[in-house]
């Protein structure tokens, strides 16, 4: 059951691992998306950012199929990754260090996730927002694919690693 109508996507400050969530949060069950085989992970949320926020779904159950389709692509782009030759022959030690850093994969898959789904789970006046914890993620194409034309992009506004929400961003005057 899907909590909200916004998926985040998370990703490690030291080792640029991405997990995703419907929530404006990372939680210790996220961690099992990373699919580690060593001792069980636990959460730090000081080592965790939101790479990018998604919002604007009209039910939360449009937001947990785009939540689906990316684990689905994502985990299809990396297998395909580790079954090619080129993968097969790098030292093992350099493999580890490729395989945390998901952020390209991530961007890509989170983009043929919503492309996938458009037709069945957006309406044609459906406007998501992508807000970006960097701008240069804004930017990230890749050859021949945009991003669909029902996302707007902009910057995501954290505090202390946390969304600034509307109530938040305009505080009120203060009283003399």
């Amino acid at each position: 059951m899907a909590s909200s109508k916004v998926v985040c996507l998370f990703r490690h400050i030291q080792t640029n691992q991405v997990v995703v969530s419907t929530r404006q949060y990372a939680e210790n069950k996220c961690l099992r998306q990373l699919n580690i085989a060593r001792r069980p992970p636990r959460l730090r949320k000081d080592h965790w950012r939101p790479l990018v926020a998604l919002t604007g779904f009209d039910s939360a159950e449009s937001a947990q199929a785009v939540k689906d389709a990316y684990l689905q692509l994502s985990n299809e782009r990396q297998r395909a990754r580790q079954s090619s030759p080129e993968y097969l022959a790098t030292p093992k030690k350099k493999r580890l260090n490729d395989d945390m850093d998901m952020v390209e994969d991530s961007i890509k898959s989170l983009r043929d996730a919503l492309d996938k789904l458009a037709p069945r789970h957006f309406a044609n006046d459906t406007n998501l927002s992508a807000l970006w914890e960097q701008s240069r993620f804004i930017d990230f194409k890749e050859e021949g694919k945009d991003w669909p034309k029902f996302v707007d992009h902009g910057l995501l506004e954290l505090q202390g690693n946390r969304f600034v929400t509307e109530e938040k961003s305009n505080p009120a005057p203060a009283s003399s």
